[in-house]
């Protein structure tokens, strides 16, 4: 215990140093914000850390393995995708540097904050306006939603994915400075799900092929009909390399805890769900209907918040707004669906769907607030060429 309060200062002073960078070369980036988030996110972190102690954890499972040394002491032995990957990971921390538990907890959910962080700066970024919802920042509102820090903040998947998820995008936005974070952040999405990080490439080609001008409907079509191909092709693939191959199914310990889990959240099981309610299940459930604990409720106002806010997207200026986006909006919006259809299917009931979605519904998130940015943008637009028409002196 004494060991992972020494390390959580370590990463908390060296927070504040990214921090300080990150503010002077970001304007729209609030230092004040950003320290607020880490101990936001440790706090959370503390809440999924106890919950763990009196509950099945994977987090435990990868921390037994790494003392086992199953396979060996030599390191390399543990490198792999999937599960390996992580165990590759845990395998460094607590036999080279002779982390505990609580230690590669704490380096795990530090991951997961630094996720947010290049998620954040990615939002400033592409949203240029300040888009408010009951009179709050709606950027900084998401960043604090409870779900997503809890599924981040521990020694598994989640948070390094999560981490993977916000280097990609950080790098999308501006590909060529920032090349090594496109790199860096799509092989830690590879070696942790290969066929989601196939999915994004999908996302990627199908979005900046229909979003670039000058391009022949012939080359669009061809494109299109390659990536359905390519999707279908490796379907059966991406359910294996997402759901069956993943610690919550294959291991009895990690899948008791999902299904107490969903005990906790609504007792639902969603397995044998049609695909659109598998989908909506996966998105916005539990909700208040359908809850049958404390953790239900909690869970259930932050699944009505996606709601809400999804409604808006699903409107005549939202589709519109979604067939004439830039291409990191197509991108977005393409990945959040893809990957979401591939992680429906495995998740057996709700308690593994709300740790499944954490990853992707920041993309989802992206796209509504930027589809409210740009109706925010067109009205200032329209206002000033009224302005401007109005002081135009009459012949």
């Amino acid at each position: 215990m004494t060991q992972g309060l020494v390390i959580w200062l370590v990463t908390l002073l060296i927070s504040y140093f990214i921090i300080g960078g990150i503010s002077q070369r970001f304007a729209r980036v609030e230092r004040k914000w950003m320290l607020i988030l880490f101990f936001y996110h440790s706090l959370l972190a503390v809440a999924y850390y106890s919950y763990a102690l009196f509950n099945p954890s994977d987090s435990k499972g990868y921390f037994a393995k790494a003392l086992s040394k199953y396979l060996g002491d030599n390191w390399l032995n543990y490198f792999g995708i999937s599960t390996k990957f992580i165990e590759f990971f845990s395998f460094f921390l607590v036999n080279r540097l002779g982390f505990t538990y609580e230690s590669s907890m704490v380096i795990f959910s530090w991951l997961g904050f630094l996720g947010f962080l290049l998620f954040y700066i990615f939002f400033r970024e592409r949203v240029l306006t300040t888009p408010v919802v009951f009179g709050l920042d709606i950027v900084l509102l998401i960043l604090f939603l409870p779900n997503l820090h809890f599924w981040s903040s521990s020694l598994g998947k989640g948070s390094l994915i999560f981490f993977g998820f916000g280097l990609f995008f950080f790098g999308v936005n501006r590909p060529a400075p920032r090349l090594w974070a496109l790199l860096l952040g799509g092989w830690i999405i590879f070696q942790i799900r290969p066929h989601i990080f196939f999915v994004i490439l999908i996302a990627i080609a199908v979005a900046y092929t229909f979003s670039t001008r000058g391009v022949a409907i012939s080359y669009r079509i061809v494109i299109l009909l390659a990536a359905a191909f390519l999707l279908y092709y490796i379907y059966e693939d991406i359910l294996t390399l997402t759901g069956l191959d993943d610690e919550s199914i294959l291991d009895p310990v990690i899948s008791h805890r999902a299904s107490e889990l969903s005990k906790a959240t609504s007792g639902i099981d969603i397995i044998n769900y049609s695909i659109p309610e598998k989908l909506f299940a996966f998105w916005f459930r539990p909700l208040f209907f359908d809850v049958t604990g404390i953790l239900g409720v909690i869970v259930s106002f932050e699944n009505l918040f996606y709601l809400l806010f999804f409604i808006r997207l699903i409107t005549p200026g939202g589709i519109h707004f979604l067939a004439t986006g830039d291409a990191i909006v197509k991108t977005s919006f393409l990945t959040f669906v893809g990957v979401s259809v591939a992680l429906a299917q495995i998740s057996g009931n709700l308690g593994l769907a709300m740790r499944q979605k954490s990853q992707v519904m920041m993309l989802m998130l992206f796209v509504i607030i930027k589809y409210m940015d740009q109706k925010r943008v067109d009205h200032l637009r329209s206002k000033l060429s009224k302005r401007r028409h109005q002081t135009v002196p009459k012949a």
